[in-house]
């Protein structure tokens, strides 16, 4: 079934094969695909390639979303009615891997409402609310989130779906460690792998398992981090989840630049974005190249730190992911502030300030304090310094990062 028609979207071809036959996927193509009209060439003349080979294209969402919408129109009348909830299902996470979140918002609705006023439809509509709570955490839309994760983990409790519940104890965990709050990440962490004990899934426990490293990381016990990550790294490997793969070799990379063993950093974060677009997993692919600006900006390689920033930055705004689009504020501001640009470094560092502010982020907005008292220190400006420094070193206590709190300790005293 290759090449059925030479527009096709990769992620419309994964489905026609695993949900059709040649001759209905030829169909398909025929009908519905024929009189689209060529994809343009998103590669610009003149737009600078930054040397680490790994090129995305960002302007694919439209031409996605329309394929969908007449793959859902399509398979709607040719499929039956249970294997069309399976095809919704496996288009739904495709489509949160890919980055298409309102694609995705929709096709989850449309399972929500399609299993709603039948109970043994439970279990669609639960992994429906599920997936609608994980898009919104992306978003860092935090009450919308735990609206419908609370709605999954019920509906999960009726079926008796205790990895249903598992999963839901492992995202409220994530959430309330993208906010900062670890200490209530970890209770979730744990609770799901209590769950899991007498209901053994090696795949669920693996992304516990990194996100258990991750807060290792965050407090500096960067052995046991590496530990998390390197236990899950088999596991995925073994299913050949690439998408999982990709976020730890991230992880590891960013273990790396806080032992500011760098070369080691970048060699992680390359492995990480082969695998990202391997998966074509942009959630990934922007996080491995804002970590790689930061790694450049303690390289002091200035012009790649910005190139990598601004394509970090493409990423984001694509994902309307908020929590990334605040960090390359402050990566910029910190290149600003290297170049001596006082006045617009301090622009972008206020502006992620208040962006994780906004998003109730207390992680990054202690960091983003943190660059702010170096900054004002550069400017002969001790009181604002001062304020900025304790600010930071108050939620780096409450967490125990133990390397944070000597940086700034360090600066305090000085």
């Amino acid at each position: 079934m290759n090449n059925l028609h030479k527009n096709t979207e990769p992620l419309v071809e994964e489905v026609l094969k695993h949900f059709f036959s040649e001759e209905d996927a030829r169909e398909f193509s025929s009908k519905y695909l024929s009189a689209e009209p060529p994809a343009e060439d998103s590669k610009k003349p003149g737009k600078e390639k930054i040397t680490d080979d790994f090129e995305i294209d960002l302007e694919s969402g439209i031409r996605t979303r329309s394929d969908v919408d007449l793959l859902i129109t399509f398979a709607e009348n040719k499929l039956e009615y249970d294997r069309f909830l399976d095809l919704l299902l496996y288009l739904g996470q495709a489509t949160i891997t890919s980055g298409e979140f309102a694609t995705a918002l929709d096709i989850h609705e449309k399972l929500a409402n399609s299993s709603a006023d039948s109970p043994r439809m439970n279990n669609i509509a639960a992994n429906a609310f599920l997936r609608i709570g994980e898009v919104y955490s992306r978003q860092a839309k935090w009450e919308l989130s735990y609206n419908f994760l609370g709605k999954a983990d019920k509906l999960f409790s009726t079926e008796n779906d205790v990895k249903g519940n598992a999963e839901c104890e492992n995202m409220m965990g994530t959430i309330y460690g993208d906010q900062g709050e670890l200490e209530t990440a970890i209770e979730h962490f744990e609770k799901a792998l209590e769950i899991l004990e007498d209901n053994p899934d090696s795949v669920l426990k693996g992304k516990i398992e990194i996100n258990l490293g991750i807060i290792s990381s965050i407090q500096g016990k960067f052995d046991n981090a590496l530990s998390y990550f390197r236990r899950a790294l088999l596991d995925f490997e073994r299913v050949e989840d690439v998408k999982r793969v990709s976020e730890i070799y991230q992880d590891m990379g960013m273990v790396y630049t806080k032992k500011k063993e760098y070369q080691n950093a970048l060699s992680e974060l390359d492995k990480s974005l082969q695998a990202a677009v391997q998966a074509n997993y942009l959630q990934t692919i922007g996080i491995a190249y804002l970590s790689k600006a930061y790694v450049y900006t303690q390289l002091n390689d200035l012009t790649l730190a910005e190139a990598f920033a601004d394509k970090a930055m493409e990423v984001a705004y694509k994902l309307n992911d908020k929590l990334t689009i605040a960090e390359v504020y402050k990566i910029k501001g910190i290149i600003q502030r290297s170049l001596e640009n006082y006045e617009t470094a301090e622009n972008y560092l206020l502006t992620s300030l208040r962006l994780n502010k906004e998003a109730t982020n207390k992680l990054n907005l202690a960091e983003t304090e943190y660059e702010l008292g170096i900054l004002y220190k550069k400017l002969s400006q001790p009181e604002k310094s001062s304020t900025h420094f304790t600010e930071a070193l108050k939620y780096f206590r409450k967490i125990n990062a133990v390397e944070e709190i000597k940086e700034i300790e360090k600066f305090l005293k000085k």
